[in-house]
């Protein structure tokens, strides 16, 4: 009996380690149409996904080297291979927006670079895209459906600058409360 035991154990580590492969939905270079690919990614421990080099020179990369795919989820994936989620905007992926983009990690959003390094650690349930300088951001609000978009309400409002400081500090609010014009 503990045989059996032993070796059900043994199988299943077994069995856990090969990748789940993932259906990509992407921009191909070569004819700029959105492509649907079979298998073509997997996910690794950091939920970073992972393409072949023959499915990373299908891409169409912009003049920063990244193109945008769809795991799951939005990612912006570099020639190299590196990649990081993105938040979904317009049916594709956050647009940088004063060289940074909204990164969805752990059910919290923080911003990353177009190096796709994480430069604002994912600590806020909402986030919006910087513009003069800062970014509006929420702690304790929820997303709510209205139509085909979705909303953050309630929580504490404030705003962040693009190394991560609160300029404005956080305060409870209905919903999105915009950040002082920059001088």
């Amino acid at each position: 009996m503990k045989f059996a035991a032993l070796a059900l154990v043994v199988s299943f580590q077994a069995v856990a380690a090969q990748p789940v492969l993932l259906d990509c939905t992407y921009e191909a270079r070569a004819s700029g149409d959105m492509l649907t690919v079979r298998s073509c990614a997997a996910k690794d421990e950091q939920g970073r996904i992972r393409l072949s080099p023959q499915q990373l020179a299908q891409l169409k990369y912009d003049r920063y080297g990244l193109a945008g795919v769809f795991v799951e989820g939005w990612y912006y994936v570099g020639r190299d291979g590196r990649s990081a989620a993105v938040m979904a905007f317009d049916n594709g992926p956050d647009p940088f927006a004063e060289g940074l983009a909204r990164s969805p990690a752990d059910g919290k959003i923080g911003f990353v670079d177009r190096r796709l390094r994480t430069v604002i650690p994912a600590s806020f349930d909402g986030a919006f895209p910087f513009a003069n300088g800062l970014a509006v951001v929420c702690v304790g609000c929820r997303r709510e459906a209205h139509d085909e978009h979705t909303v953050f309400v309630g929580g504490s409002w404030g705003c962040i600058d693009r190394q991560g400081r609160t300029v404005v500090a956080l305060h409870a609010a209905p919903g999105y409360t915009p950040c002082p014009q920059s001088k």
